[in-house]
């Protein structure tokens, strides 16, 4: 956007349109740094909360508070830095904390010349609209979550029948996830949905524009697919509904029709029909006449009472009592008449039923005549049973598993006395409990699964699942079980497995990691042949488990270590222990590598020795490893002496103000840092032209220090006039003066090296190295051979130079205290009464704060002090300073400012400010009364508080013209009658014990 030059009445028009905008509108200076907002309009003061005044100058991201991860912030940002439009959203704070929803349409604005100058913003809440479009992602995402857990499946299509959507339920028939459809084409997925009955009445939908149903058999899937079509203007949609279980449900229900009347007539039991208001007989089956002697036409459309069926009317009243409704129902047992007047005992069942909206009673008969008959038999026969069953649980309860019989509802119904030792339960707190709550949950499936198989008939032989003890321990059984058809029990017998299952999957532990162990694991027999051969142990040798095994494992080891071998195989054959050792294998490549070998017995339950165990770990990389950190911790070492050295060198050339001891320290680090044997250090007198040794290390018995060498004679003398280093590998063949060779080989010298010591171009010395046999010049001893060449003439120079500089500190301070001396006797020579007293009371004062445990240091300046202590007198005209008579109180007024006049012309010289303490408070007085500040006690300085007793003694014993001196006694009398109110009394004291000394 870019302005437009406006005419004179624009701006007054932009201006009330942008006041009267009901849309927030806010400008932003561009060409600042943090794009400060310069104008807002009413508008946006509303919608903000917030007045002009607290906006204007800051940058819009305030009303964001603390909620700054906003994808819109960066993408405004991007368009900011690009000079971009952008319309976004913002989630914006109001003065009184509320949220709002703030679509920000962000404009840059250009000058004439295409300058980026200012953005225009054009804020609304849109907090409404926000809203409502969450609200329907919400409602979006709650619809797809819905129809993902509708159990019927649904489908939607473009006109091209490509999939659009898909839900859970829809895909699952075909084992494959939602998005494997998405945009795929339904008749490429499915070619043989066209030949489908359903494929017909989709058709039909899209042609007739009205909702479609088919069923059709899905053989992929094997399924029954109920699909009602739903078309639309932009496609198909399809509900699908599994109803494989409902068609299965009605061929089972015909079945089940067919079958209940073969089964009605076919039953061994009577059954009968009866219609409630009449009692009449409408339907019997073959054993119904069988039991009664009556045919099919004389039973139906006749009641029981009419046949004479019942023996006992209290029977039939009963019966019909129950169907009425006036008794519960229940089996009744009941005597029967037959046609020939046969009794006959039989258990009557009635169920009332309506059938056709009309009440009907189905009957059951079962003949228990001779029942009856076996029932003392079989009364008889249960006594003997149950007698026989106790004893038979008196057997079982002494094995040591656990033998149990479980009920057709799953519950225990006999338990062995083992459950106390295997469950911690005794046996009635399990029976007639469903087995279910004595079993592990993860094993409560697999054990229902399981039991199903043996009700099936199948014989469980080695099912094992885990039991809860009582103690909450998990117990591992392993079962055997039956079901006894006659009785529909099964019967188990459950072991308790669990220490065997946790030896199983120790050893299954150890099989793994041996397997899995990169180490050579090898199994021997007691004959030495290999039974076990690991990866690690293929890996490393070379050989497959096929080649190995069976083989002596000798054929691993060299010949020559065969006996060493065999000796250490016979000591753990016999259940000893040998300690690791390191021996020499031979892989199938015929590479000898080096092995640490640990070898151990493997024992039986018993403890007997029946094989023996190997394991080897590959150290030739190990070893070759340990020499590289050896050799490398060699040079580390090496490395740290030499650091360690020059820092030792370095500190000492920093501390040390003893040359010597810093090239003591040099020559030390030479010889143990470069091996050498002998080591000096000559350094160059420039006036002499001579050299003299200075300090030497490592001679036996010539004394060389002091002695002087000329420049240009011997070794040094050549290295010094030629300053280039000099290597002589054979001290025999060089040329030196005959004293110096007869030296040389009465200390066993073979080999020589010497360099030259410069710094700035000078020459200040030679550095020397010999040795007792000749040594390779390598650069790494030459480069610390030149390290410790620096560090010496750097130690030379430092120390040169120290010496110049206390030479010149020394000649500068006799210069100035010179100066200050003049200055002194200046001041006493102007005033002729008091000439001699500034050195009088100088030499006093410096004694006395000796006295009072002053430092050197400070006793430099209190003398300095001293000496200038009427400095300010140059100030004070001669009028008023050698005036022969009493001074009039503007004279006095004067006379005063003298100290501040010592200051004023003294601070400027910064080495003299530590000495103003006299000149500026020495007329203080004790008790405040003196000048120039009045200070009390301790507040006044020490050395002015020291300076002022001695400058009134030394005035006090000397001649004036209108006085003769006191004498010394008056003198400290007066001193001590002034102490406490002129004088510091403590100074006072030690300055008598000072001028009383002799």
């Amino acid at each position: 956007m870019k302005f437009q030059q406006p005419s004179a009445l624009e701006p007054y028009l932009m201006s009330h349109a942008l006041e009267a905008c009901v849309t927030g509108v806010v400008i932003a200076d561009a060409r600042q740094g943090d794009y400060p907002v310069v104008y807002v309009n009413p508008a946006f003061e509303q919608l903000s909360g917030y007045r002009a005044a607290e906006i204007i100058g800051r940058n819009c991201r305030f009303l964001q508070g603390d909620d700054r991860d906003q994808e819109a912030r960066q993408d405004l940002r991007e368009a900011m830095a690009h000079g971009r439009t952008i319309t976004t959203v913002l989630r914006n704070y109001r003065k009184d904390g509320s949220m709002f929803y703030n679509e920000l349409a962000l404009s840059p604005i250009h000058d004439a010349a295409g300058l980026l100058t200012h953005y225009l913003g054009f804020q609304t809440d849109v907090t409404a609209r926000e809203e409502a479009r969450q609200a329907e992602a919400k409602a979006r995402e709650q619809m797809a979550i819905t129809l993902n857990r509708v159990t019927d499946g649904l489908m939607s299509f473009d006109p091209d029948w490509n999939f659009t959507y898909i839900n859970e339920a829809a895909a699952r028939i075909s084992g494959r996830r939602p998005e494997d459809f998405i945009g795929q084409n339904l008749l490429t997925s499915f070619p043989e949905f066209k030949s489908l009955a359903i494929a017909h009445s989709v058709a039909d939908a899209a042609a007739t524009g009205s909702t479609q149903s088919a069923v059709s058999y899905m053989a992929p899937f094997g399924r029954w697919i109920e699909l009602t079509a739903y078309p639309g203007p932009d496609g198909m949609s399809l509900f699908t509904r599994d109803v494989t279980e409902a068609r299965q449900a009605q061929r089972e229900q015909q079945i089940s029709q067919e079958s209940f009347s073969a089964v009605f007539q076919a039953s061994p039991v009577a059954i009968f029909v009866t219609r409630q208001k009449d009692k009449h007989f409408i339907d019997v089956n073959t054993e119904f006449l069988r039991q009664s002697g009556y045919t099919r036409e004389e039973v139906l459309g006749r009641s029981s009472q009419d046949l004479g069926l019942w023996a006992d009317q209290m029977d039939r009243e009963v019966a019909w009592s129950m169907i009425d409704g006036h008794l519960p129902v229940h089996s009744r047992e009941v005597l029967f008449l037959s046609k020939t007047g046969t009794e006959m005992r039989g258990v009557l069942s009635i169920i009332p039923i309506e059938l056709a909206d009309e009440a009907y009673v189905i009957g059951f008969v079962r003949d228990i005549t001779e029942e009856k008959r076996a029932q003392q038999q079989l009364q008889a026969s249960e006594a003997r049973a149950r007698h026989i069953a106790a004893e038979l649980q008196h057997t079982l309860d002494l094995s040591l598993d656990l033998i149990v019989s479980v009920d057709s509802d799953h519950r225990f119904s006999t338990v062995s006395a083992a459950s106390r030792q295997i469950l911690g339960y005794e046996p009635e707190e399990m029976i007639g409990h469903p087995i279910v709550d004595f079993i592990h949950p993860d094993d409560r499936a697999s054990t229902a699964k399981e039991a199903q198989r043996v009700r099936d008939g199948h014989v469980t032989t080695t099912y094992q699942n885990r039991y809860c003890h009582k103690d909450g321990s998990v117990v591992w059984l392993e079962w055997s079980a039956v079901m006894l058809p006659a009785n529909g029990m099964v019967y188990g017998v459950g072991r308790d497995i669990t220490q065997r299952r946790i030896d199983e999957e120790d050893r299954a532990f150890l099989a793994a990691i041996v397997q899995a162990s990169r180490n050579v694991i090898i199994g021997l027999s007691l004959g030495g042949m290999i039974r076990f051969w690991n990866p690690g142990a293929q890996a490393l040798y070379g050989y497959t488990a096929d080649e190995a095994i069976g083989q002596p494992v000798t054929f691993l080891v060299p010949e020559e270590f065969h006996a060493q071998e065999e000796a250490f195989f016979a000591r753990v054959r016999q259940g000893q222990q040998v300690q690791p050792f390191e021996a020499w294998r031979i892989t199938k490549a015929g590479q000898r590598i080096l092995v640490l070998v640990t070898l151990a017995p493997i024992l039986n339950a018993a403890g007997q020795v029946i094989g023996v165990s190997r394991i080897a770990q590959d150290i030739t990389a190990l070893r070759t490893a340990e020499q590289e950190v050896q050799t490398l911790n060699k040079s580390l070492q090496q490395q740290l002496r030499q650091v360690s050295g020059l820092r030792a060198i370095d500190q000492s050339i920093a501390v040390s103000a003893e040359l010597n001891v810093t090239l003591g320290l040099i020559l030390d680090n030479v010889r143990d840092q470069l091996n050498m044997d002998v080591a000096t250090i000559l350094l160059l007198d420039p006036q002499r032209k001579t050299l003299r040794y200075t300090v030497t290390r490592g001679f036996y018995t010539a004394q060389l220090e002091a002695s002087v060498l000329k420049l240009g004679v011997g070794l040094a003398g050549r290295v010094a006039r030629t300053r280039k280093p000099l290597s002589v590998p054979d001290l025999a063949t060089g040329e030196m003066p005959p004293a110096w060779r007869a030296t040389f080989q009465e200390e066993g010298l073979t080999a020589y090296y010497g360099v030259p010591l410069i710094s700035k171009g000078q020459v200040l010395g030679v550095l020397e190295v010999l040795c007792h046999e000749s040594w390779p010049l390598s650069s790494e001893w030459l480069a610390t051979f030149e390290t410790l060449t620096s560090q010496t003439t750097i130690a030379i120079d430092n120390a040169w130079l120290v010496e110049k500089l206390e030479q010149s500190n020394l000649e500068l301070r006799l210069a100035y205290d010179a100066t200050i001396e003049g200055w002194a006797r200046a001041l006493d020579l102007r005033d002729e009464e008091t000439e001699g007293h500034s050195r009088r009371v100088t030499e006093m004062t410096v004694e006395l704060c000796q006295m009072l445990g002053f430092t050197p240091a400070q006793l430099i300046d209190v003398r300095r002090g001293a000496l200038l202590h009427d400095m300010g007198k140059m100030g004070i005209p001669d009028a008023v300073l050698l005036k022969p008579g009493k001074l009039t109180d503007e004279e006095w007024v004067l006379m005063k400012k003298h100290p501040e006049y010592a200051v004023n012309l003294l601070s400027p010289i910064e080495f003299l400010r530590p000495a103003l303490q006299i000149p500026q408070y020495h007329h203080e007085k004790w008790d405040g009364s003196g000048y120039p500040a009045g200070l009390t006690g301790e507040a006044i300085p020490l050395a002015a508080r020291a300076f002022a007793v001695v400058d009134v003694y030394d005035a006090l014993t000397s001649d004036r013209p209108y006085r003769k001196a006191w004498t010394r006694e008056q003198t400290i009398t007066h001193l001590q009658n002034s102490s406490g109110t002129h004088f510091d009394p403590e100074i006072v004291e030690v300055f008598i014990r000072m001028i009383g000394q002799p």
